[in-house]
């Protein structure tokens, strides 16, 4: 365990947990009071604003105590509430599209954060590419972890959480069969994510019960693609703007969220992980020769 998180050992998951969930309600209840200051610049620009305060809070938090993970379920926490604002607008209109569009992002978040919280053992561990961060530059490791760790992704994903707008905050037709493209697309991004954490996750299960099986996992979703759980993710939020095209075809600039988190993960995030997996697992190296990185195509014979 690394000397920093060393002390936060005390905390257990349970505790570590309500931490956390303490802290995101500090975090929210500053974005409240931030956007009553800013509200006249609009539900975009004043919403924004108040997703940047909460990022800080939580930034701040985290500095304290010196784990920067506490960010990561706010990927999948924040999406909703910010949702719901927009909703709101509308007067909770029960139109099609803006139900099939909740059931999406509602069906994903909890998903994700399910899954951040089964998974995260507490305060004691930090992702291991924040702490590559931290030994790169340790000195300026604050600033790459409020910059680049939470700021950049809450941007990224306000981008992407765009195209609910239109749809969400006021009253017009749509399309009907698209947006019904879109729920499905929607709903079977989030599943693939689910089947494909699931079957890493039986993987993973395996190897701490000592059972004999591969350096890395190749079956289920995961002999169609190295990473189908971030194809998944690109996809969810791929739908969220065929909801908007469906409600009109000028919403289409709000593409520049789902093509951004596309860039992140193809020229990011993918190749950051199969760096790490290549350098710490034989043979990983030569089925990237024979695998697809991010779009699922049917696997290559070696």
């Amino acid at each position: 365990m690394n000397p920093h998180l060393s002390k936060n050992a005390q905390y257990g998951k349970v505790r570590s947990l309500i931490l956390v969930k303490l802290a995101y309600w500090v975090a929210l209840a500053a974005a409240a009071i931030g956007f009553y200051f800013v509200r006249d610049w609009g539900p975009i620009w004043g919403i924004l604003s108040a997703d940047l305060i909460a990022t800080v809070v939580i930034w701040a938090i985290g500095a304290r105590l010196m784990n920067a993970s506490l960010y990561d379920p706010y990927w999948s926490v924040i999406p909703p509430v910010i949702m719901v604002y927009w909703w709101s607008l509308s007067g909770f209109e029960m139109s099609a599209n803006k139900l099939m569009m909740m059931a999406v992002i509602l069906w994903w978040s909890v998903r994700l954060t399910t899954n951040w919280a089964r998974d995260w053992p507490g305060l004691h561990h930090e992702d291991w590419r924040y702490q590559e961060m931290r030994a790169d530059n340790p000195k300026l490791y604050q600033v790459s972890n409020l910059f680049g760790i939470c700021i950049f992704p809450t941007v990224l994903v306000f981008l992407a959480v765009l195209p609910a707008y239109p749809v969400l905050s006021s009253s017009g037709p749509s399309n009907l069969v698209l947006d019904i493209i879109a729920c499905l697309a929607g709903l079977s991004a989030a599943t693939i994510q689910l089947f494909a954490d699931g079957q890493m996750r039986h993987f993973r299960f395996k190897k701490t019960e000592g059972q004999a099986h591969a350096a890395f996992f190749t079956g289920g979703l995961w002999a169609f693609s190295r990473h189908p759980n971030y194809f998944g993710e690109v996809l969810m939020w791929f739908s969220l703007w065929l909801f908007a095209l469906s409600a009109g075809w000028q919403n289409a600039w709000t593409c520049i969220g789902w093509i951004a988190m596309l860039a992140l993960f193809l020229f990011v995030s993918c190749p950051w992980m199969d760096r790490r997996s290549a350098a710490k697992r034989d043979g990983y190296a030569d089925y990237i020769k024979t695998s697809s990185m991010f779009f699922p195509t049917w696997p290559k014979r070696r």
